[in-house]
């Protein structure tokens, strides 16, 4: 009877090693997919709470951060009415418009909301007023950006002069750059500025002096060289004839200035 021999395989190291990375691999994407999972569940639980905390917020607080106190005492007055209650982003943004509906000196205002403290923080920026001006008879405040604003928060110095504006639009941002830029330079003139009138439309204004002259302006460049060549050519004239005079700096750009005798202050 034949003997039957037992065949035993071998795998060779190579093709070993093959299976071992293979099978490893495998593992390895099952654990990377579980654990993905597992990380991917984790992320929307931990944002639909988030989601819910927001949109549940109710600040039991708001801090209201302004320069000018009265802007601040009204503003935690109207933030008052939303305390306690659901104030989401959309919120925020209304309420940030009523603040500057009810303080137009406001240049921005600015909310937001703290999730672990349970506050809302107000920041509100006055806008600097450059002059108060008589617009059409009422009281208005030219703020750096041109607006014409019924108050001033900025408690800033002003002008030394007085500016009335006919025809007066709701935002002059020529007239208020030029502003800001004549204010430091008023020690330059010859005779100090009295009051400056200029016409919103056309954009025409007078200069009246101290010593009775006026000069007719014109465009609102060349500032500083304007008021030292008003200098020269007054002093000369002022010798000559006496004043007071009328001044025509309209053609300063082609480099004339006509001056006259006064005879309508």
């Amino acid at each position: 009877m034949p003997v039957r021999r037992k065949i035993k395989v071998r795998v060779r190291g190579k093709v070993r090693n093959q299976l071992l990375r293979r099978g490893g691999m495998a593992a390895g994407l099952t654990l990377g997919l579980l654990l993905g999972s597992w990380l991917f569940g984790a992320a929307i639980k931990n944002y639909r709470r988030i989601l819910a905390d927001r949109l549940s917020f109710k600040p039991e607080l708001f801090e209201v951060n302004c320069p000018s106190r009265e802007a601040a005492e009204s503003l935690r007055a109207l933030a008052a009415d939303a305390a306690k209650r659901p104030f989401s982003s959309r919120r925020a943004g209304e309420l940030a418009a009523e603040m500057r509906r009810l303080r137009p000196g406001l240049a921005s205002v600015d909310i937001s909301r703290n999730f672990f403290t349970g506050k809302a923080s107000v920041k509100a920026v006055p806008e600097r007023a450059v002059a108060a001006v008589l617009a059409d008879g009422a009281t208005a405040y030219l703020g750096v950006t041109g607006r014409l604003m019924p108050e001033d928060l900025s408690a800033s110095a002003g002008l030394p002069f007085a500016v009335q504006l006919r025809g007066a639009p709701r935002e002059a941002p020529a007239l208020s750059a030029f502003l800001a830029g004549l204010g430091p330079l008023v020690p330059l003139f010859y005779s100090a500025p009295q009051a400056l009138s200029c016409d919103g439309t056309s954009w025409d204004c007078r200069l009246r002096l101290a010593d009775g002259s006026v000069v007719l302006w014109g465009e609102f460049e060349f500032t500083r060289l304007k008021i030292l060549r008003l200098n020269e050519v007054m002093n000369d004239a002022l010798q000559k004839s006496g004043g007071p005079l009328r001044a025509d700096l309209r053609s300063f750009r082609e480099g004339k200035i006509f001056v006259s005798a006064l005879t309508q202050p």
